[in-house]
Order: structure tokens, then sequence, then C-alpha cells
């Protein structure tokens, strides 16, 4: 009887405590299978938009490989603003910018195609990319004969691996002011920033053109 008497004991204790947190354990179970299950929505959700703007973006550079055909131009055109507007924080939005970029450019809208290399400059943190952006937009400047606004892009590049680059540039928007003695400067250091054994024989041929009488 002791034994029969203890389970029931037993029984009844567990029916107080479940009588007072068994609404508590229950709803524990549920909010935690409700975040694990919400956890994989989410997951799931995800890559389904990376994925999507993956889609997208491959059939934009497709389009881009020919932006001779106009309709290319005005595929490119459309998707890349799609990208934009709806995967804006991917980085698929970013270099759509940069094809938009160069389909503005070619039909001579520099001004388009230096606002979708800033907006693209804003959707990345990548100093590398930052850098590649301001001296095409430094480029499409000199091309509107915005020196002042072509050196000051070209000013804001300071990475090292783009020294060559970035004083060739420089050297470009100094001789088409006028300033040669300023140019073959920047052409100078240019050249000193190849690596041993690289050649440049278009830089090699400003540096000739400017070389004192």
């Amino acid at each position: 009887m002791a034994e029969l008497k203890t389970e029931e004991e037993q029984i009844e204790a567990f029916k107080a405590w479940w009588k007072k947190n068994g609404v508590m354990l229950v709803v524990a179970v549920a909010i935690a299978a409700g975040s694990y299950f919400g956890w994989q929505a989410w997951k799931n959700s995800q890559a389904n938009y990376t994925s999507e703007a993956s889609a997208l973006y491959q059939n934009l550079v497709q389009a881009a490989a020919d932006l001779s055909d106009e309709n290319n131009q005005k595929t490119v055109t459309f998707i890349a603003q799609q990208l934009t507007d709806d995967y804006g924080d991917t980085g698929y939005a970013m270099f759509g910018q940069l094809f938009l970029a160069r389909v503005d450019a070619e039909n001579g809208k520099y001004d388009e195609a230096i606002n979708a290399l800033d907006i693209a400059i804003t959707k990345t943190q990548d100093v590398s990319f930052v850098a590649i952006a301001n001296l095409r937009v430094a480029r499409l400047m000199l091309q509107k004969e915005d020196y002042t606004g072509a050196l000051a892009r070209v000013e804001k590049v300071s990475e090292e691996e783009f020294a060559t680059q970035q004083q060739e540039l420089m050297g470009d928007i100094l001789i088409s002011q006028g300033k040669r003695d300023e140019a073959r400067v920047a052409y100078q250091k240019a050249n000193e920033a190849l690596g041993a054994g690289v050649n440049h024989p278009l830089l090699d041929i400003k540096l000739k053109d400017l070389v004192k009488g």
C-alpha cells in the first residue's frame, strides 16, 4: 500500500505541477517550434530572393555582350533598374548600375552614367570597387570637360593598386587643361607605379610627347 500511495502522491503532485506550469510549457514549446520553422522559412525565402536576383543579373550580362543592339541596351537598362528597385541590398544591383552607366556613356549620356556610378558607390563599402567607379566617373567628367570635377574624383582614389591608373588619368586631365609640366609629372608617377617588367606603350607615348625640347 505504501508503494501505491507513493505513486498516487506522485500522480497528484504531477497534476498539481501541470496545472500550475503546463500552459507555460506548451507556450514555450510552441514558440520554440515557431522560431525554428520561421527561421527555416526565412532562409528559404532569402535563398529564393538571391536566386532571383542572380537570374536577372545573368540575363543582363547576356544582353550586355552586344550593346550595339538597341534592344539589348533597353534590356540592360530595364534589368539594372529592376535590380536596384527590387534587389537593392544585393551585389547584383551594384554591378547592374555599372552596366547601366556603360550603356549611358556609349550613348553620350554622361550625366546619367555618372549618376548610375554614384548609385553603385552608395551600395558598397568595397574600396576597390569604389576606386574603379570613381575613376570611371572622372573619365566621364573629362569627356564633359569638367576638369575640376574630374580632378576631384581622381584625387579620391588613394589605393596603391590603382596608382598607375589614377596618375595616368590625372595626367590626361592636366594635359587637357594645357598644364603640360604637371601632366608630365603625373605620367612619370604613373610609370613609376608600374610593376617591374610591366610595359605600358600608351603611357610611354604620352611621356615622350611631353619631353622638354
